[in-house]
């Protein structure tokens, strides 16, 4: 098959390709060496690398040393991953990364030692089968993770490596049609894998550069659209979330803490912030529940937007406001009054609905504290 490359000068290639990208790991955590999740993909590159030369150094039969090779293939993809976990603020190895190794592991390992057993016949392919089920396996289980892991920032990143690291499979898939082809015999695996490697080895390093990148870019967008104290919207977050839930029946509810100014007078500025922010994260988690959204709007002033899908708003917001009275402690008591409208047919945004629910709130604010206004 004279088309087909020499797979020595493509493992070439990818040793050269995986120690750059090292390299440019290593530097860049040498810029900033509190990013420790470049030193996770600095020795996942560097490891590839030092696994593609053990490979063609390691003569044919050296099972045991071909063996942990094919082991060192899936535990780079594991580092690869636990950088990325890292960078996220997860514990970056769990039990189940150790699944990826074992199954390149063992998927070499494992029909070859039943040849050696006499459980398989010497000119059996399934030795070679197994290694392409191993890899594909434990490509899998990394690009899957990558893909569909539980990010707090997902990224175009994450997405990119996973869809990379998944993209090996179909090689390995025509690694095993060869063995049973006309191309049988002509290390079908090594070949097809370091074609793969050409086009996708850049794309999973580029990917993982590209997360860092769009984090920041989301983390920037987040502080800019978000109240840092209390973590709800602040009025431009209201602003884009709003869209979402305008719909006839949506409420708009406007919350106002009561004798706040009284608070900070006599207890400090930082109690009033404590109860801020105690607030914020307990009506936030509430609000999210029911498909809703939590906004500051200033000082003690809240609002938060329910869609149309919550068909007892009344009901939540009796139920959020006799759950910030069992958060008050008895050094500070506090309570919270709250004013309500629908979002009516024919209104084309919240602002008549909010100013709706403001109007109820004085309301409630008028005939005592602690109550709910429609």
């Amino acid at each position: 098959m004279p088309l087909l490359p020499d797979v020595d000068t493509l493992r070439l290639c990818s040793l050269l390709a995986s120690t750059a990208f090292g390299a440019v790991f290593i530097a860049l955590w040498l810029r900033d060496r509190g990013e420790t999740h470049l030193l996770y993909w600095a020795a996942g590159s560097c490891l590839y690398g030092a696994v593609i030369l053990g490979f063609s150094l390691t003569p044919r039969g050296e099972i045991p040393t071909t063996t942990l090779l094919f082991g060192g293939l899936g535990l780079s993809n594991v580092i690869a991953l636990a950088g990325a976990r890292r960078l996220d603020g997860q514990s970056p190895f769990r039990w189940w990364m150790l699944l990826s190794i074992v199954a390149a592991a063992l998927g070499h390992g494992g029909p070859r030692l039943a040849v050696a057993l006499g459980g398989l016949a010497p000119t059996s392919l399934v030795p070679n089968v197994g290694d392409a089920l191993g890899l594909s396996l434990s490509m899998a289980i990394n690009g899957g993770a990558m893909l569909w892991g539980r990010w707090t920032y997902p990224t175009a990143g994450h997405r990119i490596v996973g869809a990379a690291l998944l993209a090996y499979v179909p090689g390995y898939a025509l690694s095993i049609a060869g063995e049973y082809g006309a191309l049988r015999g002509m290390e079908m695996l090594a070949l097809f894998a370091m074609l793969s490697d050409q086009v996708l080895l850049g794309i999973v390093n580029l990917g993982l550069l590209a997360i860092p990148v769009e984090r920041a870019q989301q983390q920037l967008r987040q502080a800019a659209l978000r109240d840092p104290l209390t973590g709800a919207w602040n009025r431009a977050g209201l602003e884009l979330r709003k869209r979402r839930l305008l719909a006839a029946g949506a409420t708009a509810i406007a919350i106002d803490i009561d004798h706040f100014k009284t608070i900070n007078d006599c207890h400090g500025h930082s109690a009033g912030d404590r109860i801020l922010a105690l607030f914020g994260r307990e009506a936030e988690r509430l609000s999210k529940a029911q498909g809703g959204e939590l906004a500051r709007l200033g000082g003690d002033e809240f609002a938060i937007l329910l869609p149309a899908a919550c068909r007892e708003p009344e009901r939540f917001a009796e139920r959020l406001r006799a759950h910030l009275q069992t958060q008050a402690d008895d050094a500070i008591a506090w309570s919270v009054s709250m004013g309500m409208a629908a979002v009516l047919e024919g209104e084309e945004d919240f602002d008549a609905a909010l100013h709706r629910a403001d109007s109820a709130l004085y309301q409630a604010k008028a005939e005592g504290r602690g109550l709910i206004a429609l």
